[in-house]
């Protein structure tokens, strides 16, 4: 059996089996317990902050035509269509293409493709201005994500922009971290109060630090030494509206236990946003590798900041009332009783990702460290531009 039929019955299997689990491996979610609407928001936030950081890098955009690498059902292709005159999402999963398409709300700007056989060779040499690929290249075989991502560069235009994330080597042992489990859900539950005052009008990327006090108003006591890291963080949120901007800022430790009930006091280092206007500064507490409280369900805190001076940039509303609205998807019921194999993980090295990239015309405009592949793997995130 070739190996595109190989790939494809795989993660077919896991479409059919748990389609949402299978894009987004929450341990907390497996077997079907990701909520639709949740879980779109996701795609939204992600693609929020995508564009933000874009632009923050001072990354030129073509807006005409995204391409979705990996796209599954769509989490992240349709928030594209905010923000691109044409997104194809293209998937090795006959099942991920056929939910995908039951969940688009864009067909008029949004197409769904069958990426088989796995080579690309329906899509025209040039066709795309950017594309993107996130927790996808790093569960493909390490020779046939190259041929894919030779592929990408070939289908992006010049001038183009792909942004995409791949572990490049295992972490030493003695180099990892306490790798954090999940909690009770009623554990994820907190009281911040922010005590310092912001200045009117501090300059764009100014330094600050933020005093706060933050209450256990759970259950449960928070042993890191039993779950993992635990710490209070801050979002930067777009002044009007809630759109994401900058997810991760600050991060403040706590005591290794806190127990129900009680309060500690922080101080949180924060870096304002570098572009004048209107946001809002959003604290929260985060179970490091597992989620924010806020997505549990506790609540935050929030204080409107004024930046310098000048009008934000507005990131634009979609046309059209997002997919998130649907609260039903029609799952695949002949699911084999089997447990399919367990999703898997590779890594290319760095310098090879980087002598690829030379190779096919392209610049690194940006490299960041990602975690996104657990731990134990060293990883990051390319942002490439195509001369």
């Amino acid at each position: 059996m070739s190996r595109t039929v190989d790939d494809q019955a795989f993660w077919d299997r896991h479409a059919k089996r748990d389609p949402l689990w299978a894009i987004l491996s929450d341990p907390t979610k497996a077997g079907r317990r990701w909520d639709l609407p949740g879980f779109l928001e996701t795609g939204k936030r992600e693609v929020s902050l995508l564009m933000y950081q874009l632009r923050a890098l001072k990354i030129e955009v073509d807006r005409r035509a995204a391409l979705d690498f990996g796209c599954g059902v769509g989490r992240l292709s349709q928030p594209l269509a905010a923000h691109f005159d044409r997104v194809v999402g293209l998937d090795i999963s006959p099942e991920m293409i056929r939910l995908a398409n039951e969940l688009n709300a864009f067909p008029d700007r949004v197409r769904y493709e069958l990426n088989a056989p796995a080579t690309m060779g329906g899509l025209a040499t040039g066709a795309f201005t950017f594309m993107y690929s996130n927790v996808v290249l790093q569960h493909i075989e390490p020779g046939a994500a190259l041929e894919y991502l030779r592929e990408l560069f070939r289908v992006v235009s010049s001038g183009g922009v792909l942004v995409f994330q791949l572990p490049s080597h295992q972490r030493p042992p003695d180099e990892q971290t306490v790798i954090s489990t999940p909690m009770a859900e009623e554990a994820y539950r907190a009281s911040i109060r922010a005590q310092s005052d912001i200045p009117d009008n501090a300059a764009p990327g100014a330094e600050l630090v933020l005093a706060a006090s933050l209450t256990n108003i759970s259950p449960y006591a928070w042993s890191q030494r039993d779950v993992g890291p635990i710490r209070v963080g801050n979002h930067w949120r777009a002044g009007r509206g809630h759109e994401m901007l900058i997810q991760d800022d600050g991060r403040a430790s706590l005591p290794s236990e806190l127990g129900a009930g009680e309060t500690c006091q922080v101080t949180l280092n924060i870096t304002l946003p570098q572009e004048p206007g209107e946001y809002q500064l959003e604290c929260d507490v985060v179970h490091e590798g597992i989620s924010w409280f806020a997505d549990k369900g506790s609540q935050t805190w929030t204080r409107v900041v004024r930046v310098g001076s000048g009008s934000l940039h507005q990131v634009p509303a979609p046309a059209a009332p997002f997919a998130s609205d649907i609260r039903t998807l029609s799952l695949a019921d002949d699911v084999s009783p089997e447990e399919p194999d367990p999703l898997p993980m590779h890594g290319i090295h760095r310098e090879q990702i980087e002598r690829l990239i030379n190779q096919h015309g392209g610049v690194l405009a940006h490299l960041e460290t990602d975690e996104r592949c657990g731990k134990e793997w060293v990883g990051y995130r390319y942002f490439v531009q195509k001369r």
